[in-house]
């Protein structure tokens, strides 16, 4: 299995969006928001450089997912693990295959 099949497995469709599962390493060095595949965790791993204080690091990863997407940023809301490194992200207004085709464009 390549590495566009394999992060699919981190992005889900329902409704009028989709959900996508992440593993947050914030306060990191790195420059660049999406960092790999964990295909053990199924999930998309991303590095900001924001601290996990008072919510930095959630707001970079919502804007930064806003980014990729192309969709505004009040459309991605962190829907679990707000205070985890693990977290699962909804982005309203974009199909599973636009979500896809554009995450793909960073595998």
């Amino acid at each position: 299995m390549g590495p566009m099949e394999s992060f699919r497995d981190a992005v889900t469709g329902s409704g009028t969006g989709v959900t996508i599962a992440l593993e947050v390493s914030p306060s990191s060095g790195k420059e660049g928001f999406l960092a790999g595949y964990d295909p053990w965790r199924r999930s998309i791993r991303c590095s900001v450089r924001s601290p996990p204080v008072q919510g930095r690091a959630n707001r970079e990863v919502i804007e930064s997912l806003a980014g990729v997407l192309g969709i505004p940023v009040a459309s991605v809301t962190v829907v679990s693990g707000a205070t985890r490194s693990r977290k699962r992200v909804r982005a309203e207004g974009i199909t599973l295959q636009e979500a896809i085709d554009r995450l793909g464009r960073y595998f």
